[in-house]
């Protein structure tokens, strides 16, 4: 039997693919003068709200989309040419595998943040805890590997606290000025507010300049047009209090690059499920003669899962009869296993090749082995972090250089204090033999401090601490140890007394 394509063609994912995958779709926003100037042109912000909403706004959905399982052929209305034949549709979650794992790999362990100044420390410490920064970060991140950017926005709320909060990075964006500074001029966050009955949809914008915030209303059938929704509100922070994180120059997404090959695996596994589904129902082709005029025998075969066939006659010429030949059998495709299953693999290989993550189910990765090698095999996906972490930094700076100047104003921080100089330290999320741990740090002893041994030690989140803690307890244990020696002796002057 011929062998046949077993995958089928999409003919509207090019057009799909065009639809999302502009090369305008992930632009970085300019403007040619000062946020002042941009503020008071409103028609040029609209122009700004307008490609988003037409241009960026199509990619972010569709990442989300993957990150939650919703991959093109779930959504595809359109179904296969054979009415019919099977039609499933199946997604497999590499979106979410990927960023979850890159993810807990940069940011599962929270960031170590380190000062010299004992007041900074406590400020910090009382930020921390009231925004719940170490969750707050991974939120931020999860962005980041999803969209290839995120968006914190910073307020002081009716409590006069410094809160801290994630924008949706669907609905977020930051112009900038065009030197080479890039700075931030205005960002705009903006969400649908209502949908009229006649379908028409209006939004509500909020443009965040470097002294106010200005809140609008826009709707699809003026053109976007920013008319007044309430009036402005003044901060005191002096910068736009929406920073943006990138994960790469590019700001793409970890997954975005290998989208078509999930597309791919999908459809091979989607032919897969349609053909042992269309096997079941595949086409009898009976040649020869079947006998159908008897239902009740036509019952019984189908009750004992058989054919009975009649051999059709032929008389010769010299009046002999002869029996014609019969055959049964199922029509359909020819399904080459081998070749399948091994395109299969090869889509799986390149998924996780071009993003740099293990594939778990890879009994080569498995097993038990040292941290070293471990790292090697995490090799790729490191230099990766290393961007991420270059990039987030810089993130960091700039959230608390805003939250400085907030303390300083309300003089909770001292004029000759600053949060300019913290230090960021990363610890990768990595299963840690605590042995190879243990072992190498012991054998640095007289070479550097405790206090060094004792940061290296993976299970040590503050090493001045645990020096206090071993020092208080070194303190008490030469204490014990003086009062049972006093003790013994003074028990011992006491028996000498009686006795004489």
């Amino acid at each position: 039997m011929a062998t046949v394509n077993n995958f089928e063609r999409d003919l509207d994912y090019k057009q799909h693919r065009q639809k999302v995958f502009r090369r305008d779709a992930n632009e970085v926003y300019t403007y040619d003068g000062s946020s002042e100037d941009l503020i008071h042109d409103s028609d040029r912000i609209s122009d700004f709200l307008r490609h988003h909403l037409e241009a960026q706004r199509p990619r972010l959905d569709m990442l989300n989309d993957y990150y939650e399982g919703l991959n093109f052929n779930l959504m595809r209305s359109k179904r296969r040419r054979e009415k019919h034949m099977a039609d499933n549709r199946v997604s497999h979650d590499y979106a979410a595998y990927i960023t979850d794992f890159i993810n807990g790999y940069f940011l599962g362990n929270p960031i170590q943040i380190d000062t010299e100044d004992s007041k900074v420390a406590e400020e910090l410490e009382i930020l921390t805890d009231i925004n719940d920064l170490d969750s707050h970060n991974r939120s931020i991140g999860l962005d980041l590997s999803i969209f290839g950017r995120a968006f914190e926005y910073i307020i002081r709320n009716q409590d006069d606290e410094i809160r801290v909060y994630k924008s949706d990075a669907r609905n977020t964006f930051v112009i900038y000025d065009t030197s080479i500074e890039q700075n931030s001029l205005v960002a705009i966050r903006y969400w649908l507010a209502e949908t009229t009955d006649q379908q028409e949809d209006i939004y509500n914008v909020d443009v965040i300049t470097p002294n106010a915030t200005y809140f609008y209303r826009a709707n699809v059938t003026t053109d976007l047009k920013l008319e007044e929704r309430k009036p402005a509100e003044r901060h005191m922070f002096g910068r736009v209090t929406i920073t943006e994180f990138r994960n790469n120059e590019k700001r793409r997404g970890d997954f975005e690059k290998v989208v078509p090959l999930i597309d791919l695996y999908d459809n091979a596994q989607v032919d897969t499920a349609n053909y042992m589904t269309d096997l079941n129902d595949a086409m009898l082709l009976v040649k020869g003669n079947v006998d159908l005029s008897d239902e009740n025998v036509v019952d019984l075969q189908k009750e004992a899962n058989m054919l009975q066939l009649e051999p059709p006659e032929y008389e010769t010429d010299e009046g002999k009869v002869t029996e014609g030949k019969v055959d049964a059998g199922y029509i359909y495709k020819e399904y080459d296993v081998q070749g399948s299953e091994a395109y299969k693999d090869r889509i799986n290989a390149n998924i996780h090749m071009f993003t740099n993550t293990p594939d778990m189910s890879d009994e080569k990765f498995s097993g038990q082995q040292s941290g070293e090698a471990m790292k090697y095999k995490l090799f790729g996906l490191e230099q990766r972090t290393a961007i991420k972490e270059g990039l987030f930094k810089k993130g960091l700076r700039r959230r608390y250089k805003l939250i400085e100047e907030m303390l300083k104003l309300n003089s909770e921080l001292e004029r000759n204090k600053t949060l300019r100089d913290l230090s960021f330290t990363f610890n990768r999320n990595l299963p840690k033999s605590l042995i190879e741990n243990i072992q190498a740090v012991s054998q640095l002893t007289g070479l550097v401090s405790d206090e060094t041994k004792l940061s290296l030690l993976s299970f040590v989140d503050d090493p001045k601490a645990e020096l206090e803690r071993m020092e208080q307890e070194e303190a008490r244990a030469r204490q014990q140890a003086d009062q049972q020696e006093y003790g013994s002796a003074f028990a011992q002057d006491e028996t000498g007394d009686v006795n004489d």
